[in-house]
């Protein structure tokens, strides 16, 4: 993805400014806690404006002509989304076939159950199973990790590492993890983004 003058803003905040930047795939971007970063990753993908510049995608300008079907957005709140559905019954409000992916699967994600019955990594893993099913090949996480416990953690680190080595995603996130240390790494710094320099 190519960034070339960028700029977001959000009601008064200015987020990005005249930002030009190749983001490679399974990147991070950090941001410090006032930044929303669901706003950028909207941005990204297409569901949200960019008031100035272009976003290339694939060779393709992103700016009111992407094709938004080749992205899935998992925001922040994925944890309240869907409450007290199963997940075969989200399928089907969404008009799709109900399908069982690899990942699905491997984790054990049981179909009669609730959504709220399941772990946070589990929720997910269905989110993931569900873009899938759309046949979305780039996942954009908006704080995938932020209501993880340790072993949620372990499980997201063991899913980027061997479930999902050859996909396409972003994630943005206001801290950095230890299991983020082989990904491309970027902050949001004086509304650009540069390059993460490790300490």
């Amino acid at each position: 993805m190519e960034l070339k003058n960028v700029t977001i803003k959000h009601h008064r905040q200015l987020i990005l400014h005249h930002c030009s930047v190749n983001l490679p795939s399974q990147s991070i971007i950090l941001a410090k806690n006032h930044i929303r970063t669901d706003i950028v990753a909207k941005a990204l993908a297409g569901f949200h404006p960019i008031d100035e510049g272009e976003i290339h995608f694939d060779e393709q300008a992103a700016k009111g002509k992407r094709n938004k079907t080749v992205f899935f957005v998992i925001p922040e709140n994925y944890h309240q989304l869907w409450r007290n559905y199963r997940l075969q019954d989200i399928s089907i409000w969404l008009n799709r076939p109900f399908q069982q992916s690899a990942l699905w699967k491997k984790y054990r994600l049981p179909s009669h159950a609730s959504i709220d019955s399941l772990t946070m990594f589990q929720r997910l893993i269905y989110l993931v199973s569900l873009g899938q099913s759309l046949n979305r090949t780039v996942f954009i996480f908006d704080q995938p990790t932020k209501h993880f416990d340790f072993e949620d953690l372990e499980h997201f680190y063991h899913f980027l590492r061997h479930d999902f080595v050859d996909a396409n995603y972003m994630i943005l996130s206001n801290r950095i993890e230890n299991g983020f240390t082989d990904l491309s790494i970027y902050q949001i710094h004086n509304a650009k983004l540069v390059a993460f320099e490790r300490r």
